[in-house]
Order: structure tokens, then sequence, then C-alpha cells
């Protein structure tokens, strides 16, 4: 059972990143189909998304729609605008009684346009870790499909890192700003985790962002340092009181 969960998770965005070395421009679009694939396999078959978690995949393609245009500018109005798009239609049935969703939203661009002024960093494994933290805390709060979907996501962005450190592919991490903040916006509404679980994630790739210039032994270890504190605080905060078996 182990073993063909983290197939189910692992195959499809291992396939993404191997197809993003040979054509890196389009890297979105394959981790978007293959976090579809990984929705299929867990959640069901499905073409039209009609439960919030099928809106995921097109946090994604909103980042391969937008990233070749030449004008930085336009490419971030026309990623707020399918951002905006794909929040509304994800969250429909909660976005008016919980307007502080918008919030989440309005973080993730804001780290994209932060990042178009200051520049990304290097290769995502802030996202990698941060994805990481949100699948075990979402699991043991009570939502397989949801982790198994942000573990897909952390397998997406760590192979897309290892490119980046040792093959040279740009990998642009800041794009997976808006998968980040819908991945925390489903553990919040539909699994109930504490927000006081989820926000301290962006603390990864804005650490990662800060120490964009320094060796990659000490950035990377720096993050793992804090994830692993950052993700046991989490634990300790969402443990059940009884067995979850």
């Amino acid at each position: 059972m182990g073993a063909a969960l983290l197939l189910q998770t692992l195959a499809a965005p291992l396939g993404a990143a191997l197809l993003s070395w040979r054509w890196p421009r389009l890297g979105s679009l394959w981790g978007a189909l293959a976090l579809w694939l990984v929705g299929c396999l867990v959640g069901g078959t499905y073409l039209l998304p009609v439960k919030a978690w099928q809106w995921l995949p097109l946090t994604l393609l909103v980042a391969a729609i937008a990233a070749p245009l030449a004008n930085r500018w336009l490419a971030l109005a026309l990623f707020a605008g399918l951002g905006a798009l794909i929040w509304w239609l994800g969250f429909a049935t909660l976005i008016r009684g919980t307007p502080a969703l918008w919030g989440a939203l309005a973080l993730a661009l804001s780290w994209l346009g932060w990042t178009q002024v200051r520049g990304d960093s290097r290769e995502g494994v802030g996202f990698a870790l941060g994805f990481i933290w949100l699948a075990l805390v979402i699991g043991i709060d009570g939502s397989l499909l949801i982790a198994q979907l942000a573990g897909a996501l952390a397998a997406l962005a760590g192979f897309r890192a290892l490119l980046g450190a040792f093959a040279g592919v740009s990998v642009t991490p800041a794009a997976l700003a808006l998968a980040l903040a819908f991945v925390q916006m489903l553990a919040w509404q539909y699994v109930e985790v504490p927000l006081l679980a989820l926000l301290p994630v962006w603390l990864l790739p804005a650490l990662e962002w800060r120490l964009r210039s320094r060796p990659l032994p000490v950035r990377w270890g720096a993050l793992i340092a804090l994830a692993a504190l950052g993700t046991g605080l989490s634990l300790w905060f969402v443990w059940p009181e009884a067995s979850l078996y």
C-alpha cells in the first residue's frame, strides 16, 4: 500500500521534471499535466474541475500561459487575472462567506511581483521543502488526498531544484507561489488545519531568496534546518489526541 501511494505521488512529477530538462520553457505545463494525472490517480479521473482540489493543476497552467510573454509586467498582469479567475472558480462555494481567502491569493501574487523586480531564487528548494511540510501536516490532520497532491508538488519542485542546481536548467520557482497558497487554503477550509500551522511555510521561500547569493551547502543546509523545525512544531500543533487507526 505504501509503495503504491509513493509511486502514485512521485512517478508523474519525475516524468514532468525529465520533460522540463528536455523542454525547460514548458516546465510549468509539464507540471500541470503531472499534477492532473496524480489527481486522477488518487481522486478519480476528471476532465472539467468540479471539486475545489481539482482546480489545483490549473495554478501551474497559469504560469505556463503567462511565462512566454516577453513583457514581464504584462506576464504578471495575465498571471494575476487568470489566478484570480481560478481562485474564484475553485473556492466558489466559500469565497463570499470567507473573504480572507483572497488574502492568500494576494500573498502569492505579491511574491511573484517581488521576484519580478528583485530576481527569483535559484532552485526552489524552499518551495519543495514547503510542500513536504504541508503534505505531512495535512496528512496527519486528516486528508490523504490533499496531502498526496502537496507531495506531488514537493516532488515536482524537488526534482526541478536538482535540475536547477546540477544541470543549469532555469526553474523560475516563484511561479509555484500560487499552487502553495491554493494548497494552504484547501487545507484551511476543507481539512480545518489551523492557519498557524500553514502560513509559516512561506518562511522557506523567503529564506531561500534571502540566501540566494550564498553557496549551495549554506542555502540548502539552512533551509533543511528551518523546514525540520517548522514541520516538527506544526505536527505537534495538529497531532491528533487519538490514534488515526
